[in-house]
């Protein structure tokens, strides 16, 4: 084992119980949200450890491990006199510890209540050695239950000589009189009132807990229901040494659960309610000191700390590295009270906005790592991989280099500001449902780019467009607005182009990256990332459009668009991607109509003639479907059989549009049917379809009728009919192709130029 740190078994006697040692949780731990779920199973692992334990099986109850860092120095705000003299960090396990001590504080006015009625029957004369031990060692159990609660120091004015076992980072200070100590935590609050009431003889007293501690209040009541349950012996007590009080019959099962017995009772069902209930509660407060595991972890600082969690944990959810960030936020604002009416402050809670506590923790963490992915690239152009270690480490190093006494305080701000910005832009722009006015306030082509980005998933380029957003959100002009739209098209056209041009993605990502670290030297554009960069004003979009243009040309053997005409009509486009395919088939029927000298295809009209670039076409449940069928059926000769040795089935030339329900009617049908249906589908006179279908499909069933009866509108199937050669002919398939590659084009180049 590596001797920087330890990890070693302990009970909870050993983990807690240390002379001047206090348990500190940092701000970017999570509040102790533990609630009746995790109390009730934590219950149930005590009943089935106790059983255990009483057979002489061990472990008997093992809780996981918990991850902490000896560290007085990370106490801020702190008072040097007044602190612990082992302050240890708690990496993980904060909500067992502070479960497991509200447990304590419960328990401890159970027995010292059942103490109190011992006492009064000692002192009324009673001889029964039974009593005595009672009250003797349930008074020794109650005293350890106590010190794991608040321990004593040598400083400190009264009841400030005591200190609470554990605190929070910016909520409570240890402190040695009414005027330093804070203690706003429910946790910090709930052990100084215990110790309070410990120094005033009332440990038998239940705390009131104010209205405002909503929560603290439900464990607290949680608690005492489980430990009244326990002590009674309840029906819903899962455990026989309990409930028959086994152990007060059996010397060596009191000695395994205690450590020591009374003389053994014969009868012990025949004891009252309260000797029953005290005996109960012995061995509940001896078995959770004693009995209950825990892997005690140390690690020699938090980085080795959090770089232990990730195997270790198993018990709670991993923290996200804002989460670990934002306690060197506060701290470059000068500390807590400064921090709260900083811009620090209000950049950081955009951040936190957009992951609420009652986001699922796969969520908060898939969609944090998306966010930091394209906020490191943006920031320094770095490719940061998903991993919280690695997140943790590269915010955290990263924003102190910025922020002070590396930096400065405008240093740290402008890091919250970006963070903010990316988180803004991945939450408000990039979703379908997007609440950003910019995407609102585009066209129609604006915003179709960025859902063919989205729906292929093209997230390398959230970097760039990112740092463009944070150009409009500073100052949302029209000007701002219509630089960000042109990077948006340029990005959108290079990634079509260079994808639906080639088999794989393979070069693609390098590109986007270089561009955000070195920019792109041959066109002048600099580094684009944040960081990276000597001018801290961003280029002009038609910088980035000369970059990607000149990049597709020395990379992608694309210099003109005919380059890629000749590249895409022989790809296999269903194949690549069908999302892309889609967006070439609406780029290439934009304003089309028939072109008569060429049946079957389509030819550029003017504008206006036929909108196919709008979100309204993307989302018209649309497919990318198959003229001539992919599977020829049995004995089917109306397709050239060319088609299919020359592989053209999944190229553009044989694509188009069509809802799914609509193409099962013909999918692998004659081209004479698919062609009268093509025709039907073309029509908008529904009296001119019903007179087509009776002239040239007249054996339809009636449901086929009905359902081509009430169909919509087909323009992407409309002129395909026009091609009346059967078999349908290869040539025609290939010529198609291309003249769809070369209207795609005319579209799609212009993004770039």
């Amino acid at each position: 084992m590596p001797s920087n740190f330890t990890a070693d078994p302990s009970t909870l006697r050993q983990l807690i119980l240390q002379p001047g040692q206090g348990f500190y949780v940092p701000a970017y731990q999570r509040d102790f949200t533990w609630g009746s779920d995790e109390i009730s199973r934590l219950f149930e692992d005590l009943e089935q450890g106790i059983t255990r334990a009483a057979q002489g099986k061990t472990p008997s109850t093992f809780l996981g491990s918990v991850i902490l860092v000896s560290d007085r120095d990370s106490v801020m705000p702190k008072h040097v006199d007044a602190l612990p003299t082992t302050v240890l960090q708690v990496v993980d396990g904060q909500q067992r510890l502070s479960t497991l001590l509200t447990v304590f504080v419960v328990l401890s006015r159970f027995v010292s209540d059942d103490m109190r009625w011992l006492q009064q029957q000692i002192d009324a004369g009673s001889k029964n050695p039974l009593d005595i031990w009672l009250l003797n060692t349930l008074g020794e159990r109650r005293d350890e239950l106590l010190d794991a609660i608040a321990f004593k120091t040598y400083s400190g004015a009264g009841e400030f000589n005591m200190k609470p076992r554990l605190i929070r980072q910016v909520s409570d200070v240890w402190g040695n009189d009414a005027i330093h100590a804070i203690y706003e935590s429910d946790m910090a609050w709930l052990l100084m009132e215990a110790a309070r009431y410990r120094i005033q003889k009332q440990q038998h007293a239940a705390i009131p807990v104010p209205s405002d501690r909503l929560h603290l209040d439900l464990v607290l009541r949680v608690t005492a229901g489980h430990i009244d349950d326990l002590r009674m012996g309840a029906d819903e007590v899962d455990c026989d040494v309990l409930t028959e009080l086994q152990f007060l019959s059996d010397i060596g099962m009191a000695k395994a659960l205690i450590g020591s017995n009374s003389a053994p009772v014969v009868d012990p069902d025949a004891l009252d309610d309260h000797r029953k209930s005290a005996a109960r509660l012995l061995v509940l407060a001896s078995f959770l000191l004693n009995g209950v595991l825990v892997i005690d972890v140390k690690a020699p600082d938090e980085d080795y700390a959090f770089a232990l969690f990730e195997p270790l944990n198993t018990t709670g959810q991993p923290l996200t590295a804002l989460e670990t960030l934002k306690p060197l936020v506060v701290r470059s604002e000068g500390g807590i009270t400064n921090y709260s009416t900083s811009p620090s402050a209000a950049a950081f809670g955009r951040v936190e906005s957009y992951f609420p506590p009652s986001m699922r923790a796969d969520d908060r963490w898939k969609l944090s790592a998306d966010m930091l992915t394209a906020f490191a690239l943006a920031d320094t152009g770095r490719k940061l991989p998903r991993t919280l270690l690695d997140q943790r480490r590269y915010l955290r190093l990263q924003f102190q280099s910025v922020a002070p006494p590396n930096g400065s305080v405008e240093g740290a701000r402008a890091f919250a500001d970006q963070l903010a910005d990316v988180s803004a832009f991945l939450f408000e722009v990039w979703p379908r449902n997007g609440t950003s006015p910019l995407m609102s306030s585009g066209t129609d082509l604006d915003r179709l780019c960025l859902e063919v980005l989205r729906s292929t998933n093209h997230t390398v380029v959230l970097a760039l467009l990112a740092r463009y957003y944070s150009e409009w959100a500073a100052c949302p002009s029209s000007a701002s607005r219509s630089e960000f739209m042109s990077v948006l098209r340029a990005v959108t056209a290079f990634w079509v182009l260079w994808r639906t041009s080639r088999a794989t993605t393979r070069g693609i990502d390098d590109v986007h990256r270089k561009l955000m670290v070195t920019g792109h030297p041959a066109t002048g554009l600099p580094a684009m990332a944040r960081r990276a960069g000597a001018s801290a004003t961003l280029p002009a979009a038609t910088e980035v459009r000369a970059a990607l243009k000149s990049l597709l040309s020395t990379r992608g053997n694309i210099s003109a668009g005919a380059d890629w005409v000749a590249k895409v009509t022989v790809q296999p486009l269903y194949q690549t991607s069908k999302q892309l395919a889609k967006f070439i088939l609406l780029c290439a029927h934009d304003d089309r109509i028939e072109d008569y000298s060429a049946p079957g295809l389509v030819r550029r009209g003017v504008p206006g003639s036929f909108r196919a670039l709008t979100s309204e076409a993307w989302d018209s449940h649309y497919s990318v479907e198959h003229i001539a069928p992919q599977n020829l059926a049995q004995g089917d000769t109306s397709y050239d059989q060319a088609i299919y040795d020359q592989g053209l089935t999944d190229r553009l030339g044989n694509l188009t549009l069509m809802p799914v329900d609509l193409n099962e009617l013909i999918g692998n049908k004659t081209w004479s049917y698919k062609r009268c249906i093509y025709a039907v589908l073309s029509k908008t006179d529904p009296n001119a379809r019903l007179t087509h279908m009776q002239q040239q499909l007249p054996g339809l069933a009636p449901k086929t009728k009905n359902v081509l009866q009430s169909a919509s509108y087909l323009p992407f199937c409309e002129f395909l009919d026009k091609q009346a050669v059967s078999p349908l002919p290869h040539s025609y398939v290939a010529q198609r192709g291309q003249r769809l590659a070369e209207l795609a084009v005319e579209r799609l180049w212009p993004m770039l130029a």
